[in-house]
């Protein structure tokens, strides 16, 4: 993957997945590219590239979210990052994508269902529905969802939060209009047997792996 194709996707993840927008561009080469993101008053400095990350290449990231008042940060590579790296980036909240734990924005896929981070207010409405208002409770009882998983990482979602999963059968319009007539056709069938009331909502809570 270039170093083109891995910002589309982390774009993706940033703006769709997480709800940010981008704010300044303060890199923009073929094999080299940062920018910062901002929700609200929360900011995210996104740095890629097509070297290996070492530990040096993580406190650069770490002076940058600094220099730039960020809360967290993404550091991506075409190659890989050395355990070193890896460990000291997990302690300044540095979220590392390479080829070793690659990631891209799943949820364009059909087959994908919705998932969506649910707020502290809506945790709790929740907990008091389905665990008696003890998170505790539902550690136990809820079904689980890694860390590692694909969808958690796109939400940056942090063990104890909830996901809520929502699968559902878009118009039959929906689907021609995006995949042409016969594949919008034969979607919409497998969707129906799939999910034959239309719509199902469940929850996953986040676990470490």
């Amino acid at each position: 993957m270039s170093v083109k194709k891995l910002w589309t996707e982390i774009k993706k993840i940033m703006e769709k997945g997480r709800g940010y927008e981008l704010k300044e561009m303060l890199e923009d080469k073929k094999d080299s590219i940062e920018a910062i993101f901002q929700k609200k008053g929360k900011k995210t400095y996104v740095a890629l590239s097509n070297k290996k990350i070492s530990v040096q290449r993580v406190r650069r990231v770490i002076s940058k979210m600094q220099e730039y008042g960020c809360n967290d940060a993404i550091l991506a590579t075409t190659r890989d990052a050395t355990p070193q790296a890896r460990k000291e980036a997990s302690e300044h909240r540095i979220d590392i994508i390479d080829s070793k734990h690659p990631l891209i924005y799943i949820f364009d896929h059909w087959l994908v269902p919705q998932h969506r981070l649910l707020s502290e207010e809506e945790t709790k409405k929740v907990l008091e529905k389905h665990a008696g208002g003890d998170r505790s409770v539902a550690m136990r009882t809820f079904p689980k969802i890694l860390t590692s998983d694909p969808a958690v990482r796109i939400l940056n979602a942090r063990p104890g939060q909830i996901i809520e999963i929502r699968r559902v059968v878009p118009p039959l319009e929906e689907l021609i209009r995006r995949y042409g007539e016969h594949s919008g056709k034969k979607i919409y069938k497998i969707l129906k047997r799939l999910i034959p009331a239309g719509e199902e909502i469940y929850y996953r809570i986040v676990v470490e792996e």
